[in-house]
């Protein structure tokens, strides 16, 4: 008996035993943190709050399956997605015993058998270490117990492969020294391992960010540059601006002995990660709603990509033939180093000066000018004018000084000078890039000159001679037309001034989807068009007299002229050498001559005569509301009482183009120079050249080529090209809060704690300071205007929001701003607009050791298309 006792016994302890071993493993399963003492098994997970991430040890696929890690996982993906892995260089075998485990010290291990095979490095004396799992997939060690704890470690200081929102690619030079956040490839797809290709900024402080391969000597060799950073995207990465997404640069570059850093948010729920993969290429994911990954970008995918493929001063283009091979070519002004070599395709020779510049040979470079090169990539090792402020003064400081080889000025990077030897330029396709000015000797344009000055005088000389024959022609026409029996034309009809819209359906056709629409005329009437003679919109503007000229868009200018009856029109005229203007010019005159409304442009009549492609509107002496509402001088013109009337005037053209006419109409570039004001200041809606029409069942509809001005873009838009009725109000909030306040949105990009009028709006207006956001001219005015004014923001901040399906539609928008008695709901924070305070930023780092070194811290493909 006693002996069954004893096997009893030992059965119940093994009972609980196991018991709790399993209760043990299903509280790790659930749970987001590991506390000091605790382990995590081979079969044991740590999920994030939220369930977006999970750590746990894993076989990567397609590898050795005999090798597990430690590693973040995607938790929503449907293939395995590792974004981190703590001993990545050191793998478990399988079939051991395996564990991690936060020790009484405060340091995260992982464990094969006994013996450590990983480890943070990192001791507290704080006591109580917690190894927390966030839903931003950040691993950290803290230590304290009590709030706040201190960050003794944490895993977005020392990424592998992957950079998630809320990393920093950091170069901080503060104290004498380097330290650089650096992500490195995996060895291969299943491979975790340290691989070839290694990603962070320039160590000299340039803020470009590198790829480096390592060769087989160990040494690292450049293999990409993104080029400098242009205050919304790098000028070598020629996709949609990396400025919606969050992506921004923290810090002075100029400063030798600070930190700047790269980090970017995701402003929507979709997740985005940037991969270095082991092929070298750099790029960005998407997670789709079905769990699967979309590739939104990715670089280098050609040989012009990658680092100087043509050598220094030549322009590397992609073939367009499809055999893969670069296309390389000296810069004018250069000639190849070695012609031999050059020809057979060792293009890493370059090019050399085939005519040296006069101010080295004692000059003084009054003989030097600069050939133009548009829609380059930038070379590498510029300086930057930080004391130039326009582009004649940064040519100037270029020519006046003889060690400068060429110069590119623009907003985004301003004057950047480079000296003799030009180096990684790339000829970007589809007209993206920046122009780039070569100093060259003024012969050598001069050569240019002399070529087309022989070219203009034998078109002259044809031209003559046709022009002759021509006028023989008609003088011996009766003749001709005697002998081939033809009759005479006197009698027929000419062509009317006044053509039905209809009858220019070939030159003005459309998609079939809005074929339909485009055959219904307002109240079922033809809509007709008139058809202006180039001679008499030439007449009308003085022939296009600068001094007539109103101003000028993305696709052409905008003069004023007066018809020979004395009418005022403003004449709108396309662009030659626009590639994308026919589309939006066929587009405006397609759907404006059938809009009719108080509150949008009048569309007069149009021309079309060889080249020219003109728009003939309503004249509006007031201009735009831009022109009043950001002139200092001219702001305090707009009383409360005209702004409102502007505010008003704008959402019934939008609730006009939205729900009352028989085109469902959507903007897509609503802005405050879009809004022309008469001689009674009412304001209309003008450029519908962006406009898309909606079929009556459609809600929403996606595009491959997002078009618009960055700012006045609703998030949906600019980051997925999806577009709705909801993205003008999104527009129109933006537009209220500029018209509120008198300030562009831009305006406020480099405020502490907001990226612009959205996230400052709302810290005012949130922290029950709204009035401060008023133009002061408009509290000045006192009595109930400014509380009008509160009411127009808490609006604006309901159509700014977030979501789509959050923001009121217009017909809410203009029943609420004509009535005070109804009670608006409390708009949503608007994370999208939002970033990081100082206090916010400084916290991310905290805890790391002064002295300590680190070397680790939508979707479609569409090319934004600014105005």
């Amino acid at each position: 008996m006693a002996h069954h006792a004893t096997i009893t016994t030992a059965l119940l302890v093994a009972f609980l035993f196991s018991f709790s071993f399993f209760l043990h493993a299903d509280v790790a399963a659930a749970a987001s943190t590991l506390s000091q003492g605790q382990s995590l098994g081979a079969n044991d997970t740590l999920v994030s709050p939220g369930g977006s991430f999970a750590l746990a040890f894993f076989t990567p696929a397609g590898g050795d399956p005999s090798r597990v890690y430690l590693g973040v996982m995607y938790a929503q993906a449907t293939e395995q997605t590792v974004p981190w892995v703590a001993n990545r260089d050191a793998p478990v075998s399988a079939s051991s015993a395996y564990s991690a485990a936060v020790t009484a010290s405060g340091d995260l291990r992982v464990l094969q058998g006994d013996s450590v095979v990983w480890s943070t490095n990192t001791s507290s004396t704080l006591g109580n270490a917690t190894l927390t799992l966030s839903d931003s997939g950040n691993l950290q060690l803290t230590a304290g117990g009590e709030q706040p704890t201190v960050v003794i470690w944490q895993s977005f200081e020392h990424p592998t492969d992957t950079f998630l929102p809320g990393m920093r690619i950091t170069l901080d030079r503060s104290n004498g020294g380097v330290r650089r956040t650096l992500f490195t490839s995996w060895r291969s797809s299943g491979d975790p391992a340290t691989g070839d290709f290694t990603l962070g900024q320039d160590p000299l402080g340039s803020a470009q960010l590198y790829i480096w391969r390592q060769t087989t000597g160990g040494e690292n060799a450049t293999y990409w540059r993104s080029g400098q950073w242009a205050n919304t995207n790098f000028v070598g990465v020629p996709w949609r601006s990396l400025y919606v997404y969050g992506f921004k640069l923290n810090g002075d570059p100029s400063q030798s002995n600070g930190v700047i850093y790269y980090t970017f948010n995701a402003y929507n729920t979709s997740d985005y990660r940037f991969v270095l993969n082991p092929n070298g290429t750099e790029t960005c994911y998407m997670l789709l709603n079905t769990g699967e990954w979309e590739t939104v970008w990715s670089q280098p995918t050609t040989r012009c990509q990658e680092y100087n493929t043509c050598g220094a001063n030549a322009a590397c283009s992609d073939d367009v033939s499809g055999d893969g091979q670069p296309v390389c070519s000296c810069l004018k002004g250069f000639e190849p180093r070695d012609p031999a070599e050059y020809g057979a395709g060792n293009w890493t020779q370059g090019c050399v000066r085939s005519v040296p510049l006069s101010c080295v040979s004692g000059g003084g470079g009054g003989g030097d000018g600069f050939a133009e090169f548009p829609g380059m990539k930038l070379p590498n090792f510029a300086e930057w004018g930080s004391t130039v402020g326009d582009a004649d003064a940064c040519k100037q400081s270029c020519l006046g000084n003889c060690s400068c080889g060429g110069y590119s000025y623009s907003t985004g990077t301003g004057c950047l000078t480079w000296g003799q030897e030009l180096v990684d330029i790339y000829k970007f396709p589809d007209g993206e890039g920046y122009d780039l000015f070569v100093k060259v000797p003024s012969s050598i344009l001069d050569t240019g000159s002399k070529t087309r000055r022989w070219i203009a005088v034998v078109i002259v000389v044809v031209v003559v001679l046709l022009a002759a024959c021509g006028l023989l022609l008609w003088k011996c026409r009766s003749r001709i037309k005697e002998k081939l029996g033809i009759v005479g034309s006197r009698d027929k009809k000419r062509l009317p001034t006044l053509l039905p819209l209809r009858e220019q359906r070939q030159d003005f056709s459309g998609p079939k989807q809005q074929s339909d629409h485009q055959e219904e005329a307002e109240g079922g009437k033809k809509c007709e068009l008139p058809l202006f003679p180039l001679e008499m919109v030439a007449a009308a503007t003085d022939d296009f007299s600068a001094a007539n000229k109103l101003g000028e868009g993305g696709f052409g200018h905008v003069y004023k002229g007066t018809l020979p009856g004395g009418e005022e029109v403003a004449v709108k005229r396309l662009s030659r050498s626009s590639g994308q203007g026919l589309e939006e010019f066929k587009n405006e005159v397609i759907l404006i001559a059938k809009l009719q409304h108080r509150n949008l442009v009048k569309l007069l009549g149009c021309c079309i005569q060889g080249e020219e492609k003109i728009l003939v509107y309503e004249y509006m002496p007031n201009k735009s509301l831009d022109a009043f509402l950001f002139d200092p001088a001219r702001r305090g013109l707009l009383d409360w009482k005209t702004r409102f009337h502007i505010i008003e005037g704008i959402a019934r053209g939008l609730l006009y183009l939205h729900r009352d006419s028989r085109l469902r109409v959507v903007h897509r570039d609503l802005k405050a120079s879009n809004i022309l004001l008469d001689r009674d200041m009412n304001p209309k809606i003008s450029d519908f050249g962006m406009a898309r029409i909606f079929g009556g069942d459609q809600n929403q509809v996606n595009t491959d080529r997002v078009v618009g001005t960055l700012g006045y873009m609703s998030p949906e838009y600019a980051m997925e090209g999806l577009f709705s009725v909801r993205s003008d109000v999104y527009s129109f909030g933006i537009l209220v809060l500029e018209i509120v306040s008198g300030q562009k949105n831009s305006s406020f990009h480099h405020m502490e704690g907001t990226i612009n009028i959205v996230g400052h709006a709302w810290q005012l207006w949130s922290a029950g300071e709204g009035e401060r956001l008023v133009d002061p001219a408009v509290r000045a005015a006192g009595g109930s205007a400014t509380e009008v004014a509160l009411r127009c923001v808490h609006m604006a901040l309901l159509c700014v929001q977030d979501h789509a399906c959050d923001r009121p539609d217009i017909a809410y928008v203009a029943m609420a701003l004509g009535s005070d008695s109804s009670v608006l709901p409390r708009p949503k924070p608007p994370t999208f607009t939002l970033q990081c305070t100082s206090s916010d930023r400084d916290g991310l780092f905290e805890g790391r050791q002064a002295d300590e070194s680190y070397s680790a811290c939508d979707l479609t493909v569409t090319m934004l298309q600014g105005r």
